[in-house]
């Protein structure tokens, strides 16, 4: 019969717990920053909602040949056929959590020929990051991230 060595049966419970102590304290060093960039990311995917929302509506009054109002709340936005206002043409769309309108934001109209009313749309984060998206009176629409802020 064989006889193992004592060293060679495994883990001791001192090694264990020396393990579980350096994981911990390293999830305790990183959970923070990770909660820090998450809200970045909810800003940046708010305010691609937002273009994109955008973006359609004027695509939208170009192809059917009528206007069309981006509007806002403090929390959402969406796209109203302002000779319709019975029937939305598009499901209204959430922000992320955390992140608000500032201000209630403005009505930017989109005209059949693609052109707009222009305007500028501010958000902000419970970080105190913000973002502006912008469009001009040509129907662009820009994004401008201020504070801690992921790459897209």
């Amino acid at each position: 019969m064989l006889v193992r060595a004592r060293s060679a049966c495994g883990f001791s419970l001192i090694e264990l717990l020396l393990v579980v102590c350096v994981l911990a304290m390293a999830a305790a060093f990183g959970l923070p920053a990770l909660q820090g960039t998450m809200t970045a990311y909810r800003l940046r995917a708010s305010a691609d909602t937002i273009a994109g929302e955008l973006d359609a509506a004027r695509v939208m009054a170009i192809s059917r040949g009528a206007e069309y109002q981006v509007k806002f709340t403090s929390t959402s936005v969406y796209v109203e056929d302002p000779l319709d206002t019975d029937h939305a043409p598009r499901v209204p769309k959430t922000l992320d959590e955390g992140v608000t309108v500032s201000g209630g934001g403005p009505t930017i109209t989109f005209k059949p020929r693609g052109t707009c009313s222009g305007g500028a749309v501010q958000l902000g984060d419970t970080k105190g990051n913000t973002a502006s998206i912008t469009v001009t009176a040509t129907g662009k629409t820009t994004v401008c991230m201020t504070g801690a802020t992921p790459s897209p």
